[in-house]
C-alpha cells in the first residue's frame, strides 16, 4: 500500500468522523429554529373596528415585528419599537387607539405587552412566570384577559407536563392579576371577547375543536354550537349569528397531503358555505366589523417550514378571494456563511451521509491491512441492534419518546449498514479480480 493512499484514507476517515460527531453535537446543542433566517409574514392577523388597518407580524431575517396597514396596502409602519427580537399576535382594542402584542424571549416564554396604535409608550403587563398563548382586550382598554400556562411547562414533551392552558384577566396598569379558571386545558386557541364585553370565546379540543364561551359573570363555560366534524381556527361574528372555520376539503380526504379551506355556518339555520377554493390551508381567519368579509392567510407552501403566507380577503358569498398587497421591506443579509453551516451540520440526512463515509473510509482502511472488509459493516449492524435493544431500557426508565427517538436512530443506522454491508460485498470482489 503506498503511504500517500494511505495518508489520503486516513485523513478521508478522520474529516468524515468530526463531520459525524460534529453534525450531531450541534443537533443536540442547537434548537431547530426554521425562522432563524426568514422574511415573510407571520401567522396571526387582526382587522381594527372600523375596518380601515390590519396588523399583522412579519419577519425580516428572522426578526418579527408589527406592522400595521391600511387594507389598499397604503401606509405601512412598523410599530413595535425594537428593531430585534419576536413580537406577534397583535390585537387591536374596540377603541382603535391601543394594540396588544406578545412578546417572544430567548426561552421561548411571551409576555403580554400593550402600545398605543403608533408604537409610542410600549410595556410589559405579565412577567417571565407565565406563558401567554393569546390575549384580548375588554371593550373599556383597561381589562386585558389572556390565555397562558406556567413559563416552566413550555418546551416540555408530551406527558412530562403537569399544567396546563387557563384563562387569566390584568389591568393594562399591570396590577390585579387574577386566574379565571383552572382547567388545564391542553389547548385554548382563538381567543375573542364579546362586543358587550361579557363573555369570552376560545377554542378547546377534545375529540374535535368546540368553540367555548366562557361568562365573565356566572363563570362558567359552555359551548357555543355542536359542530360534530374536524375544524380549525373557529371564530365566531361579533353579532354572534355566524361561525367561520377551516376544514378538510372532502376532496383530499383520500390524498396524501389534506388541504384547509374556509368555511362559514349560519347558526341559526346551520347551513354551511364553503368561501375559498385555493387549495391550500387557510389559517388565522378574522371577521370585519362593518363589512360581510373575512380576512386570512393563505399558506401557500403547505405543508413546509418556514411557513409561507399571503394576506387575503373574501366575502361572506365566497369565491371572491383578493390578496391585500402590501410593499413589505426585504432581506438584507443572505446569512451565506451561516445557511453553509446549517445545511452541512443540522440536518439528519448529512448526519447520516457522514455516518455512511467515516465507515466507508474504515472498510477501505481494513480491507488494505487485513482484508477483512465486512468487519466495519458488521459493527454498524452490532451498534444498530445495541441501540435498538436500548431504545426499550430508556423508554421504560425516562421518557418514552426518548426511547421512540433511540429506536429511530437505530433504524436509521441499521438502514445505512446495510448500504455498508453492500459497499463491503463490491470492495471484496473488486479485490478478489
Amino acid at each position: 500500500m503506498k503511504m500517500r493512499e494511505k495518508w489520503i484514507l486516513i485523513v478521508f476517515t478522520i474529516i468524515s468522523l468530526l463531520l459525524l460527531v460534529g453534525s450531531i453535537l450541534f443537533q443536540f446543542l442547537n434548537e431547530e429554529d426554521p425562522y432563524q433566517f426568514y422574511t415573510g409574514l407571520g401567522k396571526d392577523i387582526d382587522i381594527s373596528p372600523d375596518d380601515g388597518t390590519v396588523a399583522f407580524s412579519y419577519y425580516l431575517d428572522g426578526d418579527e415585528a408589527i406592522y400595521t396597514a391600511k387594507l389598499d396596502g397604503s401606509e405601512l409602519t412598523k410599530v413595535s419599537s425594537k428593531e430585534e427580537g419576536r413580537f406577534r399576535n397583535p390585537k387591536f382594542s374596540q377603541g382603535t387607539e391601543q394594540l396588544l402584542f406578545l412578546s417572544e424571549g430567548i426561552d421561548g416564554v411571551q409576555s403580554l405587552m400593550v402600545m398605543n396604535k403608533d408604537g409610542s409608550h410600549q410595556k410589559r403587563v405579565t412577567d417571565d412566570s407565565l406563558h401567554v398563548k393569546d390575549a384580548v382586550f375588554s371593550p373599556s382598554g383597561e381589562t386585558l384577559y389572556f390565555t397562558a400556562k406556567l413559563s416552566s411547562e413550555i418546551n416540555k414533551m408530551e406527558g412530562e407536563t403537569k399544567e396546563g392552558y387557563d384563562l387569566y384577566k390584568i389591568n393594562r396598569d399591570e396590577t390585579d392579576l387574577e386566574q379565571l379558571t383552572d382547567q388545564d386545558h391542553f389547548t385554548m386557541n382563538e381567543l375573542s371577547i364579546s362586543v358587550d364585553g361579557e363573555e369570552l370565546y376560545y377554542s378547546l379540543y377534545e375529540v374535535n375543536e368546540q368553540l367555548t364561551a366562557f361568562s365573565l359573570k356566572d363563570q362558567t363555560e359552555t359551548r357555543v354550537a355542536d359542530v360534530n366534524k374536524d375544524m380549525y381556527s373557529s371564530i365566531l361574528s361579533k353579532d354572534k349569528k355566524l361561525l367561520a372555520y377551516t376544514a378538510v376539503t372532502k376532496a383530499s380526504l383520500n390524498s396524501s397531503l389534506f388541504k384547509y379551506e374556509l368555511y362559514l355556518q349560519d347558526l341559526d339555520t346551520t347551513e354551511t358555505k364553503r368561501l375559498t377554493n385555493l387549495n391550500k390551508n387557510i389559517q388565522s381567519p378574522v371577521f370585519f366589523h362593518h363589512e360581510n368579509k373575512l380576512a386570512f392567510l393563505e399558506y401557500t407552501n403547505w405543508p413546509s417550514d418556514p411557513e409561507n403566507y399571503r394576506l387575503m380577503t373574501v366575502s361572506f358569498e365566497g369565491g371572491d378571494e383578493q390578496e391585500i398587497n402590501v410593499n413589505l421591506p426585504s432581506s438584507t443579509n443572505r446569512h451565506l456563511a451561516m445557511k453553509t453551516v446549517y445545511f452541512l451540520l443540522s440536518n439528519e440526512v448529512a448526519t447520516a451521509i457522514y455516518y455512511v463515509l467515516f465507515f466507508v473510509g474504515l472498510i477501505l482502511l481494513t480491507q488494505r491491512r487485513s482484508g477483512k472488509v465486512f468487519q466495519p459493516s458488521f459493527i454498524s449492524l452490532g451498534l444498530s441492534l445495541l441501540f435498538f435493544i436500548g431504545s426499550f431500557a430508556i423508554g421504560a426508565i425516562t421518557n418514552p419518546w426518548y426511547g421512540i427517538w433511540l429506536a429511530m436512530v437505530a433504524v436509521a443506522m441499521f438502514i445505512c449498514s446495510l448500504v455498508l454491508v453492500l459497499f463491503s460485498y463490491i470492495v471484496s470482489k473488486m479485490r478478489k479480480k
